[in-house]
């Protein structure tokens, strides 16, 4: 499935939020990313490959039990951190490389598991993505793949389209996209076209903790591709300007304080 129109689908958005991510949005993603390993119940010994790496979400974590851990990423500044981690945590059986993972470096048959955590959802041609990966696991090598459920779904999504619309009040509301893998029908049937076996689509939740207003607003942009785009485009003036707008709208949507905001996600897991 081509999306090439996906401003996501391109390096330079998370080079810029690439400090940030790894500063907020990464911690909650862990907890995303331990339920990915557990549900394919990765086995010590294992090969390795995290498809959209990032700074390390999942990688460093199976590494913990892995032989060895491939990642690979478009985003040179994703892996730098990545790197910072993994060399601070003495994981030599990590490999990285920065490149285009719908043309994966490695030969057939390499991997005894695979994960994209939210990475692959953006990527150009998702049939591609998919079809890669299933060509470098082994036979009997098992996926998992994870991808936000509908915005309607997650209170923290919609709450912060809610900011979002007070800064930008033309922004076109959000419609439920039958062709992405938000759809789960989508979902399992781009997987079994791909070749897996056995797959299953399993919803996840997560909380994003709200210490305060400003701290869940900071840590939100902080780590939120898009806003950082927005910031960029608007220039550091006026974004200071209309935040001031989100602020007030997350006081009066948040007024009753709530500790977490959940997002729903998808968890795609199948076999070669």
């Amino acid at each position: 499935m081509s999306q090439s129109n996906n401003p996501l689908s391109v390096s330079e958005p998370w080079n810029l939020v690439a400090d940030g991510y790894a500063e907020t949005t990464m911690l909650v993603f862990q907890r995303f990313a331990e339920q990915a390993i557990a549900a394919i119940d990765l086995q010590p010994g294992a090969t390795v490959l995290d498809v959209a790496c990032g700074p390390g979400t999942l990688g460093l974590i199976a590494a913990q039990t892995a032989r060895k851990v491939h990642g690979i990423d478009f985003s040179s500044a994703m892996l730098d951190i990545f790197e910072h981690k993994r060399a601070q945590a003495g994981h030599d059986h990590i490999e990285l490389h920065c490149g285009d993972a719908q043309a994966l470096p490695y030969a057939d048959d390499t991997f005894d598991a695979a994960f994209s955590m939210f990475g692959l959802m953006f990527f150009p041609d998702r049939n591609k993505g998919f079809a890669e990966i299933y060509r470098t696991l082994k036979t009997g090598g098992r996926i998992a793949v994870t991808s936000w459920a509908p915005m309607d779904q997650s209170p923290a999504m919609l709450t912060m389209f809610g900011a979002l619309r007070a800064i930008k009040p033309d922004l076109p509301q959000p419609q439920r996209s039958v062709t992405t893998l938000e759809n789960p029908d989508v979902f399992r049937t781009e997987m079994i076209a791909a070749g897996f076996k056995d797959v299953e689509i399993r919803p996840l939740t997560q909380g994003f903790p709200v210490a305060s207003i400003p701290k869940f607003w900071e840590d939100m942009v902080k780590g939120s591709a898009p806003l950082v785009m927005m910031k960029k485009a608007m220039g550091e003036a006026l974004w200071r300007e209309k935040e001031k707008l989100a602020i007030a709208y997350l006081e009066e949507a948040l007024a009753s304080k709530p500790e977490t905001l959940t997002s729903d996600a998808w968890l795609g897991i199948g076999v070669k």
